[in-house]
Protein backbone atom coordinates (compact mmCIF):
# COMPACT_ATOMS: atom_id res chain seq x y z
CA UNK A 1 0.00 0.00 0.00
CA UNK A 2 2.79 2.36 -0.19
CA UNK A 3 3.50 5.06 -2.58
CA UNK A 4 -0.31 4.66 -3.31
CA UNK A 5 -2.37 7.26 -3.15
CA UNK A 6 -6.15 7.25 -2.23
CA UNK A 7 -9.41 9.75 -1.78
CA UNK A 8 -11.96 9.39 0.68
CA UNK A 9 -15.07 11.40 0.38
CA UNK A 10 -17.05 12.15 3.41
CA UNK A 11 -13.49 11.32 5.40
CA UNK A 12 -13.61 13.93 8.64
CA UNK A 13 -15.95 11.21 10.65
CA UNK A 14 -17.22 7.64 11.60
CA UNK A 15 -16.78 5.11 8.68
CA UNK A 16 -14.88 7.70 5.86
CA UNK A 17 -12.44 8.86 9.17
CA UNK A 18 -11.62 5.49 10.18
CA UNK A 19 -11.18 4.12 6.51
CA UNK A 20 -9.11 7.17 6.32
CA UNK A 21 -6.73 6.48 9.27
CA UNK A 22 -6.38 2.48 7.89
CA UNK A 23 -5.11 3.92 4.69
CA UNK A 24 -2.24 6.20 6.40
CA UNK A 25 -1.58 3.16 8.61
CA UNK A 26 -0.94 1.06 5.68
CA UNK A 27 1.39 3.98 4.60
CA UNK A 28 -1.06 5.28 1.61
CA UNK A 29 -1.46 9.15 1.16
CA UNK A 30 -4.76 10.50 1.48
CA UNK A 31 -6.83 12.86 0.69
CA UNK A 32 -10.31 13.74 2.35
CA UNK A 33 -12.85 15.65 0.99
CA UNK A 34 -15.52 17.20 3.70
CA UNK A 35 -19.09 19.02 2.80
CA UNK A 36 -18.44 22.32 5.62
CA UNK A 37 -17.58 21.17 8.88
CA UNK A 38 -14.51 22.73 9.67
CA UNK A 39 -13.52 21.54 12.97
CA UNK A 40 -14.12 17.90 12.50
CA UNK A 41 -11.99 18.82 9.60
CA UNK A 42 -9.27 19.75 11.38
CA UNK A 43 -9.55 16.93 14.47
CA UNK A 44 -9.57 14.35 11.29
CA UNK A 45 -6.36 16.02 9.87
CA UNK A 46 -4.97 16.07 13.72
CA UNK A 47 -5.63 12.12 13.68
CA UNK A 48 -4.66 11.15 10.57
CA UNK A 49 -1.46 13.46 10.90
CA UNK A 50 -0.25 11.35 14.23
CA UNK A 51 0.25 8.22 11.86
CA UNK A 52 2.17 9.89 8.75
CA UNK A 53 5.29 8.18 7.89
CA UNK A 54 8.20 9.93 5.55
CA UNK A 55 6.88 10.75 2.10
CA UNK A 56 3.59 10.28 2.98
CA UNK A 57 1.10 13.01 2.82
CA UNK A 58 -2.60 14.34 3.72
CA UNK A 59 -4.87 16.62 1.97
CA UNK A 60 -8.39 18.41 2.73
CA UNK A 61 -10.75 19.13 0.51
CA UNK A 62 -14.09 21.22 1.26
CA UNK A 63 -16.86 21.58 -0.74
CA UNK A 64 -20.21 19.66 -2.10
CA UNK A 65 -19.36 16.16 -3.82
CA UNK A 66 -22.83 16.33 -5.51
CA UNK A 67 -21.51 19.14 -7.69
CA UNK A 68 -19.55 17.93 -10.87
CA UNK A 69 -17.83 21.27 -11.01
CA UNK A 70 -16.42 20.88 -7.74
CA UNK A 71 -15.48 16.86 -7.95
CA UNK A 72 -13.13 17.61 -10.82
CA UNK A 73 -11.72 20.89 -9.25
CA UNK A 74 -11.08 18.91 -6.12
CA UNK A 75 -9.55 15.74 -8.18
CA UNK A 76 -7.22 18.19 -10.12
CA UNK A 77 -6.03 19.66 -6.90
CA UNK A 78 -5.46 16.44 -4.88
CA UNK A 79 -3.80 15.11 -8.16
CA UNK A 80 -1.48 18.31 -8.21
CA UNK A 81 -0.64 17.88 -4.27
CA UNK A 82 -0.68 13.84 -4.35
CA UNK A 83 -0.12 12.28 -7.63
CA UNK A 84 -2.86 10.14 -9.92
CA UNK A 85 -5.14 8.14 -7.91
CA UNK A 86 -4.80 4.54 -7.43
CA UNK A 87 -8.06 3.94 -4.62
CA UNK A 88 -11.46 5.81 -4.26
CA UNK A 89 -13.76 5.37 -1.79
CA UNK A 90 -17.11 6.79 -2.07
CA UNK A 91 -18.37 7.39 1.10
CA UNK A 92 -20.13 10.75 1.34
CA UNK A 93 -23.65 11.08 2.16
CA UNK A 94 -26.59 12.14 3.69
CA UNK A 95 -29.30 10.41 5.93
CA UNK A 96 -32.18 12.78 6.36
CA UNK A 97 -35.40 10.18 7.94
CA UNK A 98 -38.06 10.93 5.89
CA UNK A 99 -41.15 8.58 5.43
CA UNK A 100 -42.76 8.65 2.58
CA UNK A 101 -45.30 10.77 3.72
CA UNK A 102 -42.85 13.46 4.95
CA UNK A 103 -40.34 13.13 1.99
CA UNK A 104 -40.72 16.26 -0.80
CA UNK A 105 -38.73 16.50 -4.06
CA UNK A 106 -36.13 18.61 -2.83
CA UNK A 107 -35.20 15.72 -0.42
CA UNK A 108 -35.55 13.44 -2.94
CA UNK A 109 -33.38 15.02 -5.03
CA UNK A 110 -30.68 16.28 -2.74
CA UNK A 111 -30.38 12.44 -1.36
CA UNK A 112 -29.80 11.48 -4.73
CA UNK A 113 -27.43 13.93 -6.00
CA UNK A 114 -25.42 13.78 -2.95
CA UNK A 115 -25.43 10.13 -1.82
CA UNK A 116 -25.22 8.54 -5.99
CA UNK A 117 -24.62 10.97 -8.34
CA UNK A 118 -21.52 12.05 -6.31
CA UNK A 119 -20.28 8.45 -5.89
CA UNK A 120 -20.39 8.68 -10.25
CA UNK A 121 -18.64 12.58 -10.51
CA UNK A 122 -15.66 10.84 -8.55
CA UNK A 123 -16.06 7.93 -10.62
CA UNK A 124 -15.51 9.57 -13.82
CA UNK A 125 -12.44 11.16 -12.86
CA UNK A 126 -10.48 8.88 -11.10
CA UNK A 127 -10.99 5.96 -13.71
CA UNK A 128 -8.95 7.71 -16.68
CA UNK A 129 -5.59 7.38 -14.43
CA UNK A 130 -6.25 4.42 -12.82
CA UNK A 131 -6.63 2.38 -16.73
CA UNK A 132 -3.17 3.84 -17.42
CA UNK A 133 -2.22 2.72 -14.33
CA UNK A 134 -3.57 -0.88 -14.96
CA UNK A 135 -4.63 -1.10 -11.32
CA UNK A 136 -7.11 0.72 -9.53
CA UNK A 137 -9.82 -0.05 -6.01
CA UNK A 138 -12.91 1.57 -5.93
CA UNK A 139 -15.04 0.56 -2.89
CA UNK A 140 -18.60 2.24 -2.80
CA UNK A 141 -19.86 2.65 0.90
CA UNK A 142 -23.60 0.96 0.11
CA UNK A 143 -26.23 0.16 2.81
CA UNK A 144 -28.58 -2.37 3.99
CA UNK A 145 -31.76 -0.11 2.47
CA UNK A 146 -30.19 -0.87 -0.64
CA UNK A 147 -32.27 -4.39 -0.97
CA UNK A 148 -33.70 -4.37 2.93
CA UNK A 149 -35.40 -0.70 2.90
CA UNK A 150 -33.60 0.52 6.29
CA UNK A 151 -34.74 2.98 8.54
CA UNK A 152 -34.27 6.29 6.93
CA UNK A 153 -36.82 6.21 3.89
CA UNK A 154 -37.03 5.45 0.23
CA UNK A 155 -35.01 8.42 -0.87
CA UNK A 156 -31.96 7.00 0.96
CA UNK A 157 -32.62 3.59 -0.25
CA UNK A 158 -32.93 4.36 -3.82
CA UNK A 159 -29.52 6.05 -3.48
CA UNK A 160 -27.87 3.23 -1.66
CA UNK A 161 -29.61 0.59 -4.48
CA UNK A 162 -28.22 2.62 -7.34
CA UNK A 163 -24.68 3.03 -5.63
CA UNK A 164 -24.52 -1.46 -5.67
CA UNK A 165 -26.17 -1.32 -9.12
CA UNK A 166 -23.22 0.88 -10.33
CA UNK A 167 -20.70 -1.13 -8.89
CA UNK A 168 -21.46 -3.82 -10.78
CA UNK A 169 -21.56 -2.12 -13.90
CA UNK A 170 -18.24 -0.50 -13.41
CA UNK A 171 -16.24 -4.08 -12.56
CA UNK A 172 -17.82 -5.81 -15.50
CA UNK A 173 -16.00 -2.67 -17.29
CA UNK A 174 -12.95 -1.88 -15.69
CA UNK A 175 -11.77 -5.67 -14.83
CA UNK A 176 -9.57 -5.84 -17.70
CA UNK A 177 -8.19 -2.85 -17.05
CA UNK A 178 -6.74 -4.07 -13.26
CA UNK A 179 -9.87 -1.83 -11.34
CA UNK A 180 -11.54 -3.97 -8.93
CA UNK A 181 -14.94 -1.97 -8.29
CA UNK A 182 -17.04 -3.22 -4.93
CA UNK A 183 -19.67 -2.34 -2.30
CA UNK A 184 -19.87 -2.91 1.31
CA UNK A 185 -23.40 -2.44 2.92
CA UNK A 186 -23.47 -1.64 6.57
CA UNK A 187 -26.28 -1.43 9.05
CA UNK A 188 -26.70 -0.25 12.69
CA UNK A 189 -23.12 1.50 12.77
CA UNK A 190 -23.26 2.93 16.27
CA UNK A 191 -20.50 5.39 15.76
CA UNK A 192 -21.33 6.77 12.66
CA UNK A 193 -24.28 8.86 10.37
CA UNK A 194 -27.45 9.12 12.67
CA UNK A 195 -26.73 7.08 14.76
CA UNK A 196 -23.98 9.27 16.30
CA UNK A 197 -26.93 10.80 18.08
CA UNK A 198 -29.15 8.08 19.35
CA UNK A 199 -29.56 7.47 22.73
CA UNK A 200 -28.87 3.93 24.48
CA UNK A 201 -32.75 3.42 24.45
CA UNK A 202 -33.18 3.55 20.99
CA UNK A 203 -29.85 1.61 20.01
CA UNK A 204 -31.21 -1.00 22.51
CA UNK A 205 -33.88 -1.29 19.41
CA UNK A 206 -31.67 -2.29 17.18
CA UNK A 207 -30.05 -5.04 18.98
CA UNK A 208 -32.78 -6.85 18.07
CA UNK A 209 -32.67 -6.32 14.78
CA UNK A 210 -28.65 -8.26 14.68
CA UNK A 211 -27.40 -11.92 15.34
CA UNK A 212 -24.96 -10.82 17.52
CA UNK A 213 -24.48 -9.72 20.67
CA UNK A 214 -23.83 -6.10 19.77
CA UNK A 215 -24.51 -3.41 16.87
CA UNK A 216 -21.52 -2.71 14.52
CA UNK A 217 -18.86 -0.59 15.00
CA UNK A 218 -16.66 1.89 12.05
CA UNK A 219 -13.88 -0.68 12.55
CA UNK A 220 -16.16 -3.18 11.76
CA UNK A 221 -16.83 -1.81 8.01
CA UNK A 222 -13.01 -1.17 7.84
CA UNK A 223 -12.29 -4.91 8.12
CA UNK A 224 -14.24 -5.24 5.36
CA UNK A 225 -12.55 -2.82 3.35
CA UNK A 226 -9.19 -3.78 3.86
CA UNK A 227 -10.35 -7.34 2.62
CA UNK A 228 -11.75 -5.57 -0.42
CA UNK A 229 -8.14 -3.51 -1.10
CA UNK A 230 -5.84 -6.91 -0.60
CA UNK A 231 -7.80 -8.93 -3.09
CA UNK A 232 -7.22 -8.80 -6.87
CA UNK A 233 -9.66 -11.59 -7.70
CA UNK A 234 -12.89 -10.12 -6.06
CA UNK A 235 -14.67 -7.37 -7.69
CA UNK A 236 -18.54 -6.60 -8.13
CA UNK A 237 -19.19 -7.94 -4.47
CA UNK A 238 -21.45 -6.00 -2.31
CA UNK A 239 -20.04 -7.21 2.07
CA UNK A 240 -22.74 -7.27 4.13
CA UNK A 241 -21.43 -5.59 7.32
CA UNK A 242 -24.72 -5.61 9.40
CA UNK A 243 -24.45 -8.47 12.02
CA UNK A 244 -27.10 -10.85 9.99
CA UNK A 245 -29.53 -7.85 9.89
CA UNK A 246 -30.64 -8.72 6.34
CA UNK A 247 -31.84 -12.08 6.75
CA UNK A 248 -34.85 -10.62 8.98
Amino acid sequence: MENLVAVVTGGTRGIGLRIAESLVRRGTSVAVTYCSNDSAAEEARRKLGAHLKKDQKTHFVKGDSGNPDVVAEHYHEIHKALGPVNILINNAGIMTARSFDEITVEDWNETIRINLSGAFYWCRQVVPAMKKMKYGRIVNISSIAARGGGVVGPHYAASKAGMVGMTRYAAKELGPHGITVNAIAPAFIEDAGIFLDWSEKKKAILKEKVFVPRIGKANDVVRAFEYLIDSPFVTGVTLDVNGGAFMI
